[in-house]
């Protein structure tokens, strides 16, 4: 003897698998994207350090030329040392073994 469902609980039953369904890909995604943070955290620091060095490095070189009156070698020495160091840092994290 066969059985069949109502509709009510045809319905029923697919709204249940639908919202399973979302909460895996939902699950899914969120692992996903964990993953890839993860995964790009190194070479975030990486772009931050030398993002930070130049920065201060050159704003330490401008001050001292604010200081001394010896304008643009401060500067030039303080960006020349934040790309050295930032691109240093860089390197390390890249080819990292």
């Amino acid at each position: 003897m066969k059985r069949h469902l109502s509709l009510r609980s045809q319905s029923l039953i697919l709204i249940i698998i639908m919202i399973d369904d979302q909460d895996n890909f939902l699950g899914k995604s969120l692992e996903q994207f964990q993953r890839f943070v993860r995964q790009s955290g190194p070479a975030a620091a990486a772009a931050y350090t030398l993002l930070a060095s130049i920065l201060l490095l050159g704003g330490a070189g401008y001050i001292i030329d604010q200081y001394f009156d010896s304008s643009p070698t401060g500067l030039l020495i303080g960006l020349g040392l934040g790309l050295i160091i930032g691109f240093y840092e860089l390197a390390k994290s890249v080819f990292k073994k």
